[in-house]
């Protein structure tokens, strides 16, 4: 169902508006921030009102176009893509999946022994161990991700 224009600059408003402008560093707030934003740029890139994003509306956003190729069965983008998954984490599908082939023993953790299956990871233990108990979590993997993403910029 098409929405009207006057409806689209709202949403975008309210959007950008709930965007707390302060971002005192990784957390539930940053993320909020990034999923307003990511909100108001499909409103804005809705340029015909349908609801979806085409790859004609993608022109110029090369992270959203990759973002449709791997849609299946779908030749556009709806903003239930961009959403964060249900868990609050981050999917890293490939990460969780190297990581469990490398959990030999099953117990979510990987030693420094487990870990030398992933390289970097084998490299960096030490630097990954947060909390120094000679394992490593995909939950220290999630807080590494996040502190090395790039910080916000407000629009």
């Amino acid at each position: 169902m098409p929405s009207s224009g006057l409806t689209r600059g709202v949403i975008l408003s309210l959007a950008l508006l709930s965007a707390d402008p302060v971002i005192a560093g990784p957390g539930p707030q940053t993320m909020r921030t990034y999923n307003n934003r990511m909100q108001a740029l499909f409103v804005r890139l809705d340029v015909n009102g349908d609801g979806r994003l085409d790859a004609v509306e993608l022109r110029g956003h090369r992270a959203l176009r990759r973002r449709l190729r791997r849609q299946k069965n779908r030749s556009y983008l709806l903003i239930e893509d961009f959403r964060p998954n249900a868990t609050g984490q981050p999917s890293g599908r490939r990460l969780r999946k190297r990581f469990r082939k490398a959990d030999r023993n099953r117990d979510r953790k990987l030693s420094r022994v487990e870990a030398q299956a992933i390289p970097w990871l084998g490299r960096q233990f030490d630097g990954i161990d947060r909390n120094r108990d000679g394992n490593i979590t995909l939950d220290e993997l999630w807080a590494l991700q996040r502190s090395l993403a790039p910080p916000q910029r407000r629009p």
